[in-house]
């Protein structure tokens, strides 16, 4: 029963046109979750997701530095943060500062 109301929310939120919204806020709501599993939680307050569309998630870091470390772990991040959502959304992170 539990996944036929699942499957239902999911038709009705598609059909009202909230499909894409509802990806863009997990992919963003699952950013700071992943990074404390592969970093720290305070390496994660260094960072914020801030916009996914197209298989892009945009990520605002504090420094150059930030960056350069998620950019080391990009695909790591990318294969956990997949795994979570439960499809291959993310193809591309961008950091911006």
């Amino acid at each position: 029963m539990l996944l036929q109301i699942g499957g239902d929310l999911k038709k009705s939120i598609n059909k009202a046109g909230l499909g894409k919204q509802v990806e863009a806020y997990q992919v963003c709501a699952f950013w700071n979750k992943i990074i404390e599993e592969i970093f720290t939680k305070e390496v994660a307050e260094k960072s914020q997701a801030i916009k996914y569309k197209d298989g892009t998630l945009t990520v605002a870091v504090l420094n150059s530095v930030f960056a350069q470390e998620f950019k080391f772990k990009e695909e790591e991040i990318k294969v956990k943060m997949n795994k979570e959502i439960g499809y291959k959304s993310v193809r591309k992170i961008r950091f911006e500062m």
